[in-house]
């Protein structure tokens, strides 16, 4: 059986240029053959109106599409439930490979600059040492605030035990003032 459609092929050597003679692809030089050949050969004409009728076909196919209409709210929704699924399909891994795929792209991205490696990790140095300035400004201020508020509270706690006046109570109150003001301070600093 393959071999009787291996001479088929063979003996008919113009199959392939069905396809482009339909599309409108070849020259008119190899139209005029092909026509020719067509007209001889009853196994191509056959298989050029098999062609056709797939294209109408399908043409059909693709006129008569039906519409379809979707509720008023359908993106809210695809959106709402795609966000509510997504929340569990993160693996407790995901955070150090993704730590590790950047650390490799920063040693590709290092051997990629070539001579400019020194420069470059001389900048990144820098920044480093600039990040962790602040960070370390920020760290010793948190600490000061708390132990600062130690000692002012630890020293007002005696206060009330020995005794309790109004003047004392406007103390409290400016204190706890100031503590929400300086909360609010290092939570801007922070997001900047």
């Amino acid at each position: 059986m393959n071999q009787q459609i291996a001479a088929i092929e063979q003996v008919c050597s113009k199959r392939s240029d069905i396809a482009a003679y339909i599309d409108g692809e070849l020259s008119p030089r190899e139209e005029l053959e092909l026509e020719m050949h067509l007209a001889v050969c009853q196994k191509c004409s056959a298989e050029l109106n098999e062609q056709k009728k797939l294209l109408l076909v399908l043409d059909f196919a693709l006129e008569s599409e039906r519409k379809i209409e979707m509720p008023a709210d359908f993106t809210r929704v695809v959106v709402a439930n795609a966000e509510s699924k997504v929340s569990g399909l993160r693996r407790p891994q995901e955070r150090s490979k993704a730590l590790f795929v950047c650390a490799a792209l920063f040693l590709l991205a290092l051997l990629g600059f070539g001579g400019e490696t020194r420069a470059v990790l001389n900048t990144f140095a820098k920044f480093a040492e600039q990040f962790f300035a602040v960070g370390g400004f920020v760290w010793n201020l948190i600490y000061n605030v708390a132990v600062g508020t130690a000692v002012v509270l630890r020293s007002l706690s005696h206060q009330i035990v020995v005794n309790f006046n109004f003047s004392f109570a406007v103390l409290i109150g400016f204190f706890l003032v100031s503590l929400i003001f300086l909360s609010r301070f290092v939570t801007r600093l922070n997001r900047s």
